[in-house]
């Protein structure tokens, strides 16, 4: 019986600690598609206009890349891309990232 309560005890830390990120990777897209998308593709595949913009589908880009970089550029911005610090919550910056780390 103890193994059984410990065992539910662990599941339900796990499902606690999970439905924050999957929240804000389900906000973050909501986010990307109407404020990055036009740029960057619902697919990640950079549009003519980000041109030298990384494709965010690369496996290499994802593996090499941190959601603290890719929030780092969305706050700041990079090239031809403004920041949207004045624009977006720190919070909302950080579910956009964390979504574009889910593109494959």
């Amino acid at each position: 019986m103890k193994k059984l309560t410990l065992l539910l005890a662990v599941v339900a830390v796990i499902a606690l600690v999970s439905a924050p990120a999957a929240q804000a990777a389900a906000d973050g897209k909501a986010l990307f598609d109407g404020k990055c998308a036009m740029c960057h593709g619902k697919d990640g595949v950079a549009k003519p206009m980000a041109k030298g913009s990384a494709n965010f589908n690369d496996a290499k880009w994802q593996a090499a890349t941190k959601v603290e970089a890719i929030g780092t550029v969305i706050t700041d911005g990079k090239n031809k891309m403004k920041g949207y610090k004045d624009k977006m919550s720190a919070e909302e910056i950080t579910a956009v990232a964390t979504y574009v780390k889910t593109i494959k």
